[in-house]
């Protein structure tokens, strides 16, 4: 099996980067002691770059001479995981699509969105579970025993 472009996997850790950046604007906007309009313009500003981020992951990994295309090439074993991770891209792009929406067009402040806080949490957990399995299958694809005595 070939190993995955130095080049491509450059990509993916930048845009992992970006991914942690975002995500602390995120937890920046939850913080309790932030009141009212600036703590929901925090939260909003941070889902917004979380969901540019996100969309520029997603290229790097999916696109045509992306991370999955080139491990999928490589190792036909690993295309369900492939598959699944490209799934969860989707699910979490909805996710933040139906936040940001509902940002947008609901109430101004914090106490108006009682249950945005949990949702915006359950976001965090499914994203770092997320890359948590992407990680996992970037070592797998490079960590593959090809067998043989040294």
């Amino acid at each position: 099996m070939s190993l995955p472009d130095p080049g491509v996997l450059d990509a993916v850790r930048r845009r992992r980067s970006d991914l942690d950046d975002a995500l602390l604007i995120v937890r920046d906007g939850l913080v309790a002691d932030r009141a009212g309009p600036r703590r929901m313009a925090v939260l909003c500003a941070g889902l917004r770059e979380l969901r540019a981020d996100l969309y520029e992951h997603v290229a790097a990994t999916e696109g045509p001479d992306g991370l999955y295309e080139e491990v999928r090439r490589a190792d036909p074993r690993f295309e369900p995981t492939v598959w699944r991770l490209r799934g969860e891209h989707t699910h979490l792009g909805l996710l933040l699509d139906d936040l940001l929406s509902d940002l947008a067009y609901g109430p101004q402040d914090a106490a108006g969105r009682p249950a945005l806080r949990p949702r915006v949490l359950d976001l965090l957990a499914q994203l770092v579970r997320h890359r948590s399995r992407d990680a996992q299958l970037a070592y797998d694809a490079m960590a593959v025993d090809l067998g043989g005595q040294g």
